[in-house]
């Protein structure tokens, strides 16, 4: 009896005490090979993502001396690669330094409280560690990559570290290709992935302990503040939160000092039911009325998800670039590892269970949906490729730009709607999903690495 105890003991150890040093060395482990053996400019925009921080560093390039476009992707460097001088080409020729003015895509350094400054300081004093070791770009990109990869997993190990539950959420999330694949580069959306991982933990923790201390609302602070300085747009929506919690906290700790409980019963119940649904389908007539545009939207983003307008292969595939290819369009992932990951994930979310208001769910879906809704509205009149005129899928209804990675991080809230303790539905190991998560993502990142250079070479 004892002994198994003790072996129960050993594996609340394990995922309590232990999670944080597994993850830190599988995050390292991952970030060394694929900021080694990824090809240079891997993520979406990732030319851009250069020269931004090089510019913020004073080292100003012209990648044109590496034939390399204004634009994005690894065209260029499929080339290179099939002819058998991509280490001589990026790595030996040095840079050719440039006045910043004439730099072709991004001419300045970006305003210091910018996202765009604050995302890409970690990468910018990565790509100066490079400079000084050698100065051509593939070092200065694959030292960047280093420096992002092992700053930012030093950062989620005290994450995990610190919050009371979740833990496995953030363990598997961070683990995935996308997210691993997004801190061994030089984007600015690491900077925006951890900001909401703050967000999850403060939020988680208030919600735990059900305790707001002068400590916490500082945190509120300082996070809201790097979130609107130095988030991505949508990612500021996961702000909503911080209020949200608060607000059904106090409300909590108001009712249960006072007695007061609110019922509505019968009748009442059905007239309250009633107005409630009166004042939306007048805040709709009002809205539509205002921009009837919206009604087009509505049906454009219906249609986009009832038929399937651009069926290949591409950066549009959100099943993929959720979490298992950061960019879809060159990293040819097969789709069990998405589904995997889905798995994966759904389960971590299932194992931590603690008292939650459903306000606080039903508001965090709510969150959640709002992002998704908001992201493909926002790119309903973008056409890509550079059609003019536009295709018949554009016309009929696709929707072209969003990418899995502007919804990564929102998965942090669907979490907190499934830890409900008022769900039922439960997973009892904890261990058996760490472990799997340990496998999957050690097999998913080295699958990226390998199916992203056998598309360069074969495809």
């Amino acid at each position: 009896m004892k002994k198994r105890i003790n072996k129960k003991i050993d594996k609340k150890e394990i995922l309590e005490n232990k999670i944080h040093k597994i993850y830190f060395v599988l995050a390292v482990v991952i970030g060394i090979i694929l900021s080694v053996g990824m090809p240079l400019f891997s993520e979406p925009d990732g030319q851009w993502h250069y020269s931004v921080s090089t510019n913020m560093v004073h080292l100003s390039n012209d990648l044109s001396a590496y034939g390399e476009p204004v634009g994005t992707g690894l065209n260029v460097q499929k080339s290179a690669y099939q002819r058998g001088n991509h280490f001589e080409q990026y790595f030996e020729n040095k840079i050719v330094k440039m006045p910043i003015q004439n730099i072709p895509r991004t001419n300045s350094i970006p305003p210091v409280l910018s996202s765009n400054f604050l995302g890409h300081l970690i990468p910018a004093i990565g790509v100066w560690i490079g400079y000084h070791i050698y100065p051509s770009a593939g070092v200065m990109i694959v030292v960047g990559r280093l420096f992002s990869s092992i700053i930012s997993s030093f950062i989620i190990c005290l994450i995990i570290k610190k919050i009371q539950k979740g833990k496995l959420v953030v363990f598997a999330l961070s683990l995935t290709p996308v997210i691993a694949g997004t801190l061994a580069s030089l984007t600015y959306d690491t900077f925006s992935y951890l900001l909401a991982l703050l967000v999850f933990l403060i939020t988680t923790n208030l919600l735990v302990t059900k305790q707001i201390t002068w400590k916490r609302i500082a945190s509120i602070g300082i996070v809201s503040v790097l979130i609107v300085l130095g988030a991505k747009t949508n990612v500021k929506l996961l702000l909503l939160l911080f209020p949200l919690v608060l607000f059904i906290l106090v409300f909590e700790k108001f009712k249960d000092k006072r007695k007061i409980h609110f019922e509505f019963r019968g009748r009442k119940l059905w007239i309250f039911s009633m107005v409630i649904l009166g004042f939306i389908i007048i805040a709709m007539g009002i809205i539509f009325t205002i921009k009837p545009s919206l009604i087009f939207s509505i049906y454009r983003i219906i249609i986009n998800f009832s038929v399937n307008l651009s069926p290949s292969l591409s950066m549009n595939n959100i099943f993929l670039g959720l979490l298992a290819s950061p960019y879809p369009s060159y990293n040819y992932m097969p789709y069990w590892v998405a589904g995997a990951w889905y798995v994966i994930v759904l389960l971590s979310m299932l194992v931590d269970k603690y008292p939650i208001s459903k306000w606080v769910g039903l508001g965090a879906i709510a969150i959640f949906f709002i992002n998704f809704l908001g992201v493909y509205h926002g790119f309903l009149t973008f056409q890509g490729g550079g059609y003019a005129p536009a295709p018949r899928s554009v016309i009929m209804g696709s929707i072209y730009g969003q990418q899995g990675r502007y919804f990564t991080p929102f998965l942090l809230v669907l979490a907190l709607a499934l830890a409900s303790s008022k769900i039922r539905l439960q997973v009892v190991s904890g261990q058996a999903v760490l472990w799997l998560s340990a496998m999957l993502a050690i097999v998913s990142n080295i699958i990226l690495l390998f199916a992203t250079l056998f598309g360069i070479y074969y495809l």
